[in-house]
């Protein structure tokens, strides 16, 4: 279902969770320890930094908040960040003919350029991995374990795969899940420390994290190591992140962006002509 598409050769794809595994197996194995499950109520910085949990304490030179759409939920980076939940459907298995009738050969990973964007990739096993925004905003900037699911976004990203490959208008779907992302009210991510207080704090990546995160640790290693690098004068590290409103003008301002996003790609769907601005579901 495209008309044309831009391709890049200087892009690669991953596995995140394996990414994350490599990487805690890494630092352990020089030494450091780490506490899974251990929820972070709240901070302090100064002299004596530290984050608090609900079982105990854990203190260090330098603490690092970089936990990304979850800092919405603690009381001093509460409006630091937004989490905007982002979905994903699977297909089953694709038959060998219909990939050939699909020409999806070399593996790349496609994106769409519409507001609610559609991120798709072939996985190893012949699926369809597909994507996307279009999930509400929860009140309060709340964050649950239910929300990972949303059935009528599932249904319209199962709708996508089958616009997209009308040859797989029959196909079933075997997963479907879905996470937050930090969404920051610049769109401008954020890689900061501040030696005074002896902390450190980076995320607001609204959903480029799994290599901008790569980047904010080096960043952060240089700038907490007191090194002047190319690293530690990138715009970002001087980026202080805005402020989102207060409830409930916080959830009226972003439930009305996203359905004007969505205004705007039916719009342009229907029409076959890109935004141009003069809508008023584009102001």
């Amino acid at each position: 279902g495209a008309l044309g598409s831009i391709y890049t050769p200087h892009t690669a794809t991953i596995q995140p969770a394996k990414l994350v595994r490599g990487l805690a197996q890494a630092v352990e194995k020089r030494g450091a320890t780490i506490y899974e499950q251990t929820r972070v109520t709240d901070f302090t910085t100064g002299a004596w930094p530290a984050l608090h949990t609900e079982t105990g304490h854990a203190r260090a030179k330098t603490i690092v908040l970089a936990g990304e759409a979850y800092m919405s939920q603690l009381d001093k980076t509460h409006r630091d960040v937004l989490p905007a939940y982002s979905l994903i459907t699977l297909t089953e298995p694709i038959s060998d003919a219909d990939w050939q009738q699909i020409g999806w050969d070399a593996h790349e990973c496609v994106s769409s350029v519409a507001h609610q964007v559609n991120y798709l990739s072939r996985t190893t096993d012949g699926r369809i991995m597909f994507g996307g925004r279009g999930a509400p905003y929860h009140f309060g900037s709340a964050i649950r374990d239910e929300y990972d699911r949303h059935e009528p976004t599932h249904r319209m990203l199962q709708d996508g795969v089958r616009e997209w490959f009308p040859m797989l208008r029959d196909i079933e779907f075997t997963h479907s899940w879905g996470g937050a992302l930090g969404w920051s009210r610049d769109y401008m991510p954020t890689m900061r420390y501040d030696p005074r207080e002896n902390l450190a704090m980076a995320g607001a990546y609204t959903g480029t994290g799994v290599a901008t995160a790569n980047l904010s640790g080096r960043v952060l290693a240089d700038q907490i190591l007191g090194r002047d690098t190319d690293l530690t004068r990138l715009p970002m590290t001087s980026h202080e992140l805005q402020q989102w409103e207060i409830e409930p003008f916080r959830f009226a301002g972003v439930r009305a962006v996203q359905r004007g996003f969505a205004r705007i790609d039916e719009k342009a769907e229907r029409t076959g002509v890109a935004p141009d601005g003069r809508s008023l579901a584009e102001l």
